[in-house]
């Protein structure tokens, strides 16, 4: 199995599964494991990502007016690469590469039909879901239950150790300028 991950996340699932030694490309923003750093980036901002916070906001906004994605999916690499899985997410059009510039990419790459899974969570089962979908595609669903049984006793436990307590409001910001608040969830 060939993996192309073009999201930070599904990189680290991968890992977690045990197929790291199976990932031959990456985004952009991947990361985490260090083992992975050395691999072909398969995608890149349209952007100046060294901006200030503000500046990119409208730099994103006039990608999208002009109904341009605001990554570009690099298709030499992926037809080098030849991947038989690319992991994408199609939540949101600016957080990563999402599953329509991939398929446009794909379109323009002749010789390759690799399956594509895409991510969505809109809530925590959503996550179990993902974790379980990738560990199936990449023969590690018991890996992936095992994970996914972990997270959720680590859960339980955090949950138990703070029943009595009382429970703490907390304010999650997103983007600076201007100021966004995390809405995904």
């Amino acid at each position: 199995m060939r993996i192309i991950s073009l999201i930070s996340s599904a990189t680290e699932i991968v890992s977690s599964l045990q197929c790291i030694d199976n990932l031959v490309g990456i985004s952009h923003e991947c990361d985490y494991p260090g083992s992975i750093k050395n691999l072909p980036v398969c995608s890149e901002p349209r952007f100046d990502i060294n901006g200030k916070s503000i500046e990119i906001d409208q730099d994103i906004k006039s990608l999208l007016q002009e109904a341009l994605s605001v990554y570009r999916v690099k298709e030499d690499a992926i037809r080098k690469l030849k991947p038989n899985l690319i992991i994408t997410q199609s939540q949101c059009e600016v957080c990563a590469v999402n599953i329509k510039d991939v398929r446009s990419a794909l379109e323009q790459t002749i010789g390759i039909n690799p399956e594509i899974i895409s991510l969505s969570p809109a809530c925590l089962e959503d996550v179990w879901n993902d974790i379980l979908e990738l560990g199936i595609a990449l023969k590690k669903e018991g890996i992936a239950k095992e994970m996914i049984e972990n997270i959720k006793n680590d859960i339980s436990i955090i949950s138990k150790k703070n029943k009595d307590k009382d429970p703490i409001s907390v304010g999650c910001i997103e983007w600076i300028e201007p100021l966004m608040f995390a809405g995904n969830w």
